[in-house]
This record gives structure tokens, C-alpha cells and sequence, in this order.
């Protein structure tokens, strides 16, 4: 998945950290999301989609995140997996039918309407905005 990607990888998230996430999860996360992440426990690297960067979070981190319910007030359905370093923040989230999609929001914009915007309709998407990796 990231050998052809402009992408800094971290060692891979263990077995464990994984059952742990899965168990804290709203939802049942993407099957693409944990294989990446068993790849590669969080990293970054540049993005061909607005909002140009992205950050992943590492399994653990997600997790923290998750439990402590650090977003569920302003943004109570986005499950968050990362940001770009600024204010805006990663996150998977349902569409009206059911499907889970990855969305881009501003932490500081509490209106749900104008702060979160689809950027893929799957993990897999998202990974493929990732720049090609230079030789």
C-alpha cells in the first residue's frame, strides 16, 4: 500500500494495540485501515487533495482519543484518525445510508454543516491521494 508513497512510516502497530482500537471503535473500523496500520502505526506525508497534508495517528493515540471522548461534544459521530498539523482533523464518519466515508473538519468550527467535508469515500481513497514517492 505505502511503497509507492511519498509517506513517513512508523513500525507497525501490534496485534494487541489493534484488538484494543477495534473493541474502543463506534463502529467497525476498515479493514484497510487496520491493515495500514499493522503496516505503518500512524506517519504522514503529502496529500494531491485539499487539505494537502496528512497526519495519521498512531493506533494508540486513536485510541486515547476514542476513550476519552476528546471530540464526542462538538462532534459526537466522527470517529477521528489524525489532522494536517494545523486545525483540521481526520475522521471517519457515516453517510445517511450506512456507508463509512473519511471526512476533514475544523476542531474550532463547531457547525457540523460548514466545518466537516468528505474528502474520500474510503480508507482506500484516501491512501491513494498520497503523493508518489520520488526516486
Amino acid at each position: 500500500m505505502l511503497e509507492t508513497k511519498h509517506w513517513s512510516a512508523r513500525v507497525g502497530a501490534s496485534p494487541g494495540v489493534l484488538e484494543q482500537l477495534v473493541a474502543a471503535a463506534p463502529f467497525e473500523l476498515p479493514q484497510a485501515y487496520l491493515e495500514f496500520l499493522a503496516a505503518s502505526n500512524g506517519g504522514e506525508g503529502p496529500l494531491s487533495e485539499q487539505p494537502c497534508w496528512l497526519i495519521l495517528d498512531s493506533a494508540e493515540d486513536v485510541y486515547e482519543t476514542e476513550i476519552n471522548q476528546t471530540f464526542h461534544v462538538d462532534f459526537p459521530t466522527l470517529f477521528v484518525i489524525g489532522g494536517n498539523g494545523a486545525s483540521e482533523l481526520f475522521a471517519f464518519a457515516k453517510d445517511n445510508s450506512g456507508a463509512l466515508k473519511v471526512v476533514y473538519f475544523d476542531m474550532y468550527n463547531v457547525d457540523l454543516e460548514t466545518s466537516v467535508v468528505e474528502i474520500a469515500p474510503s480508507f482506500d481513497t484516501l491512501m491513494a491521494y498520497l503523493e508518489p514517492a520520488t526516486t
